[in-house]
C-alpha cells in the first residue's frame, strides 16, 4: 500500500486514549484486560534516552516501512498534526494509489514498563508466568522457549545487582516510528504503561535497542524476534492494540477482541 491521503475522521484526548487501551485483551486471552490496572503517562523522549534506556523485542526495523512513517508524517502535518508527539489519538480513513479506502486508528507508540526477574545476566521468564498462563501451556502441551536462556546482553548487567524484580522498558508498538525519530533526531512523546497486568509477559523476548538495524523488507516473515512460548503458541500474548497506520505489525480497531 502506498499512502496517497488520509481523512481524519475524529480526534480524541488522553482519557479517551485511556479508556481505549483498558479495554486492550491479548490475541490468545481475549478477557484478559493488560492494561486495566495499570499506570498510563505520555512522556517525552529524546533519541538518545530510547536508545539507552528502552529494550525492543524487534531488532530488525525495515526501510521500506521507514519510507512510509515518513509519508505518513508528511500527510498528517498537511493536517496539522504531529505524528511523533500525539497527546490522544486520532480516527482516520487512509486512501491508497488505487483509491482503495481503509479505516485506521492512530496512537502514541507504546512502552510497557515490566518487572523482570535477572538470573546470571539472563532474563528469568520462569518467574513471569502467572497461573492462568501456566495452566494454558501445560494443558495444551506447550512450552517457553529454551532460546530464552540462550539471550545474554551486556546491557543486562546493570540489573544484577537490583532488587528481585527490576522494572525494564519494552517497545510494544509503533517501533517503526521511533526507530524514524531516531534518524531523524526527533524528541517523541510516547505512551509508558507501568503495571499492566502481571502474569503475561510480552510474546517476545526484550533485547537492548542497540541491536537494531535496518534492511528491506521481505515476503517473508523474518525471524528476528524470540518469542516466550514456542509455535504454534507464539502469538497468544500479543497485546491487540487499538491502532494502526503502518500495515505492519498494528491490529485494526475492529480487530479487537476477535
Amino acid at each position: 500500500m502506498v499512502l496517497k491521503r488520509v481523512e481524519i475522521t475524529n480526534e480524541f484526548g488522553y482519557d479517551e486514549l485511556c479508556r481505549r487501551l483498558r479495554e486492550v485483551g491479548l490475541k490468545g486471552f481475549p478477557e484478559v484486560k493488560i492494561y486495566k490496572p495499570a499506570d498510563i503517562k505520555l512522556k517525552k523522549f529524546s533519541p538518545a534516552q530510547v536508545r539507552h534506556g528502552i529494550f525492543t523485542p524487534q531488532p530488525t526495523v525495515y526501510r521500506d516501512h521507514l519510507d512510509r512513517v515518513g509519508v505518513m508524517s508528511r500527510l498528517f502535518n498537511e493536517q496539522g498534526i504531529d505524528i511523533f508527539n500525539l497527546k490522544g489519538g486520532v480516527d482516520y480513513t487512509a486512501t491508497d494509489e488505487n483509491g482503495e479506502e481503509t479505516m485506521w486508528t492512530l496512537i502514541p507508540p507504546v512502552v510497557e514498563q515490566l518487572p523482570f526477574h535477572f538470573s546470571n545476566s539472563r532474563l528469568d521468564y520462569e518467574e513471569l508466568i502467572g497461573d492462568d498462563l501456566r495452566k494454558f501451556i501445560r494443558e495444551g502441551d506447550h512450552s517457553i522457549n529454551h532460546e530464552l536462556l540462550d539471550l545474554q546482553f551486556e546491557e543486562y548487567n546493570r540489573f544484577q545487582s537490583r532488587p528481585y524484580f527490576d522494572w525494564l522498558d519494552l517497545i510494544c508498538d509503533g517501533s517503526h516510528r521511533i526507530h524514524f525519530g531516531i534518524e531523524g533526531n526527533i524528541n517523541q512523546t510516547l505512551l509508558v504503561i507501568a503495571g499492566p497486568k502481571f502474569g503475561y509477559p510480552y510474546y517476545a523476548a526484550s533485547k537492548p535497542y542497540s541491536v537494531v538495524h535496518v534492511e528491506p523488507f521481505r515476503d517473508v516473515e523474518k525471524i528476528d524476534k524470540t518469542h516466550v512460548l514456542t509455535s504454534p503458541a507464539h502469538k497468544n500474548l500479543y497485546r491487540l492494540f487499538p491502532s494502526g497506520g503502518i500495515h505492519s505489525g498494528d491490529v485494526r480497531p475492529e480487530k479487537l477482541g476477535s
